[in-house]
């Protein structure tokens, strides 16, 4: 079942800048605008997916702040925001940091909690209204970011294994059913709940599998945050990896994080290190759509992004503006807390 990738034959790639061999630059590249001005108790708007009622379902994992707790937000078409949910608290001394999310198709949310491997957990959120009814554990013991639904599976990425010791940081996807409950991940590379693995070259960002999503033929493609590698991986009947792939590479200085896709096939990544959104079109050739300078995010400018979804042909984009270190264009954390809109057509 596991599938293990040494990345020998990468290593020119993965040191190379320039993705745009194959494919030229984007001559005319796309605004962002505002979509949306977060609350106050939203600092680091993460993930969405679409609800049943087609609004967009936001996750808040509030690094930012310790004193807040993780929360569930509804947003409608207009970019109108209100409160959904608080993810329930681990414990009383441990709140949730609620990332990856996707709905099911009995309208059940599932959560990646990313709480560290000591208190990560997947979960399963079951509504009335706004109000949530049940909370389930389908697996703990892992740091889960991005999270995917698909026939009945949930897929989630985790982008450091603390338990696997080589010299380089190793990341995976796991795989669980949907009707699991309780499941506890050893965190090793022979846990059966791992369908795909590799290790991250890069060593100013050692930081794996982020980023995850579905084609509608069911391939599965993820991102590798810090050498800048979309891999695709077909599955086999059961769900495990049959076929792998290098679908494209960008430069490594990108930090992909998330990733969404339209309904023609290209991919949309998110820059998170350089205020960029890149599209990968269906021949795997990439260019930069939208680029933008480090800034407050106030006027929907692209501010650290995190994650995006296509949503009614536009692109929305959360912005993380947290982190700050070495190759990222993000200076510091401040107000306001937005989400940024593409219009694609």
């Amino acid at each position: 079942m596991l599938q293990v990738v040494r990345h020998i034959v990468l290593i020119t790639l993965l040191t190379s800048n320039n993705i745009y061999a194959s494919a030229p630059a984007e001559s005319n590249k796309l605004t962002a605008t505002l979509f949306s001005q977060l609350p106050d108790n939203c600092p680091t708007p993460d993930a969405f997916d679409i609800a049943p009622d087609g609004s967009l379902t936001l996750t808040c994992p509030n690094y930012s702040n310790r004193k807040l707790e993780g929360e569930l937000f509804s947003l409608d078409k207009n970019g109108n925001v209100t409160h959904l949910a608080t993810v329930p608290r681990i414990d009383k001394n441990n709140k949730a940091n609620p990332m990856g999310l996707a709905y099911g198709p009995d309208g059940a949310l599932y959560v990646a909690d990313s709480r560290g491997p000591k208190h990560g957990r997947i979960l399963k959120l079951t509504f009335e209204g706004k109000k949530i009814v049940s909370s389930d554990i389908v697996a703990s013991g892992l740091n889960p970011n991005g999270l995917r639904y698909h026939q009945g599976y949930l897929y989630a990425t985790q982008p450091k294994m603390p338990r696997v010791k080589t010299t380089k940081s190793t990341s995976v996807v796991y795989r669980f059913k949907a009707s699991d409950r309780n499941i506890k991940v050893t965190n090793t590379l022979a846990d059966e709940n791992i369908i795909f693995s590799v290790e991250t070259q890069n060593p100013d960002r050692q930081f794996g599998l982020d980023g995850l999503v579905f084609d509608q033929k069911g391939h599965l493609y993820t991102t590798d945050f810090g050498d800048g590698i979309i891999y695709k991986l077909t599955l086999d009947q059961q769900k495990s990896v049959q076929t792998q792939e290098l679908y494209a590479q960008v430069p490594n200085t990108v930090g992909v994080d998330g990733m969404a896709i339209d309904l023609k096939g290209n991919l949309y990544l998110a820059g998170f290190s350089q205020n960029q959104i890149l599209k990968v079109n269906t021949q795997g050739a990439v260019s930069i759509i939208a680029d933008y300078p480090d800034n407050d995010g106030s006027n929907g400018q692209l501010d650290q992004p995190a994650d995006l979804i296509v949503y009614e042909d536009k692109l929305i984009i959360s912005n993380f503006d947290l982190m700050v270190s070495k190759g990222m264009l993000n200076t510091k954390h401040s107000k306001p807390y937005t989400l940024s809109v593409i219009d694609l057509k």
